[in-house]
């Protein structure tokens, strides 16, 4: 068990407590850039691809709240996507995406009569890894019957090819689902969408993914205690400049006011 003191131990912009996925995940794959966030409380970037993925959860959302059918659906995407864009920099290569996406999307879910059995979008789930409190909202829940749950998380890609930190959400919801519906069945799937293929992937549960996310608490609970104070941090944590997420002009004027580079 990890002591939650060690995460408080430094008066930080932002709560370090809860944990997420995409915050474990940025431990993992950046700690600059988990700096930059949660510890010194800049604002997180979004870019075209992220508001896409986001604009085909909420078209494919009008499908199941509002019967909505596959040119109503891809309108809301549409509609959301131009809102969510609108002031961001650089080309934009995401919209034409959007329209084969949600078709493809529509077309699964309507073809194997999923709304028959829809519950929630978007809801809230909670657990606890080494003590350590999580949260993560569900894309959509589905009651398969009264033993039987089905959680789908929605990717969009430019590619079919799950990820491992995909692998690694997938864990921990799953988890958090077994929890709150103990005596039913939970089934996670991953439903992978580009924009001439989607499918649906299973989740199929393996001790190892909670192991590989404990042992990354750890070290992050190790880091805080290592550090008197807060500006240890950036002294023990460098950048790696070459990296592709930094191609973002935001991201680097915060690198460069935290390490001047």
């Amino acid at each position: 068990m990890i002591d939650l003191k060690v995460f408080e131990k430094f008066e930080t912009e932002k709560n370090m407590l809860p944990f997420s996925s995409s915050k474990i995940k940025t431990w993992k794959n950046n700690p600059a850039q988990f700096l930059l966030t949660y510890i010194y409380g800049y604002p997180r970037t979004t870019n075209h691809a992220i508001e896409r993925g986001n604009a085909v959860e909420f078209g494919l959302e009008h499908l199941f709240t509002k019967d909505a059918n596959v040119e109503e659906c891809i309108d809301k995407a549409k509609t959301y996507y131009k809102s969510a864009t609108a002031l961001l920099d650089g080309e934009d290569k995401q919209y034409d995406m959007i329209e084969p996406m949600v078709r493809q999307c529509f077309n699964v879910f309507v073809q194997d009569e999923w709304f028959m059995s829809f519950q929630s979008f978007q809801g809230r789930i909670d657990t606890n890894i080494l003590g350590v409190p999580f949260y993560g909202f569900t894309d959509f829940v589905f009651e398969d019957d009264i033993n039987s749950i089905t959680i789908v998380d929605l990717k969009t890609k430019q590619k079919f090819m799950p990820t491992h930190d995909d692998i690694l959400q997938m864990a921990i919801y799953g988890k958090a689902m077994k929890e709150k519906f103990m005596e039913k069945n939970i089934k996670v799937k991953l439903l992978i969408c580009t924009p001439k293929r989607c499918e649906f992937i299973d989740y199929l549960p393996n001790p190892k993914y909670l192991k590989e996310i404990e042992m990354q608490l750890e070290s992050c609970a190790n880091f805080f205690d290592a550090c008197n104070e807060i500006d240890d941090m950036k002294k023990i944590i460098v950048p790696k400049i070459d990296d592709w997420t930094w191609n973002n002009k935001e991201l680097l004027e915060q690198r460069h006011e935290i390490w001047g580079i």
